[in-house]
């Protein structure tokens, strides 16, 4: 069974010191929503994040990392089968959990408009048998509660061959749900932290690349 961690990835709800921006309440009105219920999008919410956030504003309001990564993982033949569990971790240490028979929108909007009710009231479509739900939580707590061997894809790990690189049986993998920078969370709990390729992956083509190599000797 291989694990997949997207880590620190930038999902959250507008957070308070914006919500009254001007950027954030014209959007938030288009859509017939409160700016406490809209996730951040640098998309829309691009000069209210630098204004905000200075060097970190680069990095904030990408949901459509996610978006990305969980088509490809959730929708992966290994999924299918069975053999895959898969995590999101945002930077304010939230957990989702995502249960493998989960199909997710292919839709952008429409999925934004799932994690705002996911965000909101921590579990869709209802809490009694929730495809996706979400509890407080650290990465290393999660990794801990998974139990198996960890490796991290990062550009600053240990750069490895990855033709010949052999993933283990049981195995959690985290990769970065972020755009630019390195994690925020600390990853030193890792038993390997490696990088795959001398240039930087988006989130989803690291997943794609993790999952078929596992797919390949499973």
């Amino acid at each position: 069974m291989m694990h997949l961690i997207l880590g620190d990835a930038e999902l959250e709800l507008v957070p308070k010191e914006i919500q009254g921006h001007p950027a954030v309440v014209k959007h938030a009105k288009s859509r017939r929503k409160r700016p406490s219920n809209v996730i951040l999008d640098a998309t829309y919410h691009h000069q209210a994040i630098r204004s905000k956030y200075g060097a970190e504003a680069e990095r904030r309001g990408r949901p459509d990392i996610v978006h990305f990564f969980l088509m490809n993982a959730q929708e992966s033949i290994l999924n299918k089968e069975g053999k895959l569990r898969v995590y999101v971790h945002t930077r304010n240490n939230e957990v989702i959990f995502i249960e493998p028979e989960t199909r997710l929108p292919k839709s952008y909007p429409r999925f934004i408009g799932l994690m705002e009710n996911l965000l909101h009231n921590g579990c869709v479509p209802n809490c009694d048998s929730p495809l996706m739900r979400m509890e407080k939580m650290s990465l290393k707590s999660l990794v801990e509660e998974i139990g198996e061997k960890t490796i991290v894809l990062s550009e600053s790990g240990k750069r490895v061959d990855w033709k010949s690189y052999e993933i283990p049986e049981d195995v959690t993998v985290i990769i970065g749900g972020f755009p630019s920078g390195d994690f925020l969370s600390n990853v030193s709990f890792a038993s390997e932290i490696i990088s795959i390729y001398p240039e930087t992956l988006m989130a989803w083509v690291a997943a794609y690349e993790v999952i078929t190599k596992y797919e390949g000797v499973r």
